[in-house]
């Protein structure tokens, strides 16, 4: 697709995708186990070419099990749909590099599943594991490699809130978990772009509300009533610092507690490469002014000049 480009670091996407072990693996479909990920076509596809104008997967190839372990993505769920083109990129990642056969699937809010026919949509389409329901479920089909790639967006219904960061608060923490206890590759992903099918409405003056961990307003979300023009996404590996061997024997308050503070460090993660992903987003756009700069009369920039300083841009959408 001519919306689609992959970028990584120079001279390396080609060779290390070229060595990908499971390339030519051919695994059976699991039916409510994930799927295969060229089952994901439809869905790539219609986002990719009806909703998106150009999107970019950075280092995608921190998705790809190179050591032999599954591969958990933990993403930024942003606000509302806002991960939807990132889902399709996932998709157009893995089929483009000839990888459709890996099985995968993605977890969404639970509550998606009480709209008819939208968990037989997932489950056919998405890779959704719908058979499998507890941490341990998840665990063993990593453990015993039925599955290759899942992964979820933790912060959940925090969607349609707005914080001080970007990356709200977790409060879907299985994933994670699992991932740990299964002793799987843990990738992180960041996103920026789908901003323009949302609104923010926070509180004024920088408030926020006390005792929240940083809740400033909420969501609203817009239709995606017209192509996003630009969407980024930034892939990386990330080492936790604990293992399934640190859980054992410990007490579910002991493990709760290692694993919160995994989590957070997650979070913070994060948020710094969502930063690194609006830093792209703002060269990008200061070269494309650059490439096209417009007459400005002078009077008009003392204003344009005055009306920055009253009113600064949100960082969030930065």
């Amino acid at each position: 697709m001519k919306n689609f480009e992959m970028t990584g670091p120079a001279g390396l996407t080609d060779s290390f995708i070229d060595d990908f072990s499971d390339k030519d693996h051919e695994l059976s479909n699991g039916e409510g186990k994930g799927v295969q990920m060229k089952k994901w076509k439809p869905f790539t596809d219609f986002v990719l070419s009806k909703l998106v104008k150009k999107a970019e997967i950075i280092n995608g190839e921190a998705l790809l099990a190179t050591d032999g372990r599954p591969v958990v993505a933990i993403a930024s769920h942003g606000p509302n749909i806002a991960w939807m083109p990132l889902a399709a990129l996932v998709g157009r990642f893995f089929i483009d590099n000839g990888y459709g056969n890996i099985i995968g699937g993605m977890y969404p809010h639970k509550a998606l599943f009480l709209i008819p026919g939208l968990k037989g949509y997932y489950k056919r389409v998405l890779g959704t594991p719908t058979d499998a329901n507890t941490v341990d479920d998840i665990v063993n089909l990593l453990k015993n490699n039925e599955i290759e790639l899942t992964g979820t967006a933790p912060e959940g219904a925090n969607c349609l809130l707005s914080y001080d960061e970007y990356v709200a608060p977790f409060r879907s923490k299985g994933m994670i978990a699992a991932a740990i206890k299964a002793d799987a590759s843990i990738c992180l992903m960041a996103h920026q772009g789908a901003e323009d099918w949302n609104i923010r409405a926070d509180l004024p003056f920088g408030w926020s509300v006390p005792f929240t961990n940083g809740l400033k307003g909420v969501n609203i979300p817009l239709l995606p009533y017209k192509k996003i023009n630009r969407y980024v996404l930034l892939c990386r590996r990330y080492e936790a610092s604990i293992t399934s061997a640190d859980l054992e024997n410990t007490t579910k308050r002991e493990a709760r507690l290692l694993l919160n503070i995994e989590i957070e460090r997650i979070r913070a993660e994060m948020n710094l490469m969502t930063d690194e992903v609006k830093e792209l987003m703002k060269k990008k756009s200061a070269t494309l002014r650059l490439a096209k700069p417009q007459k400005v009369k002078p009077w008009k920039s003392n204003i344009f000049q005055i009306k920055n300083q009253l009113f600064p841009s949100d960082e969030a959408y930065g």
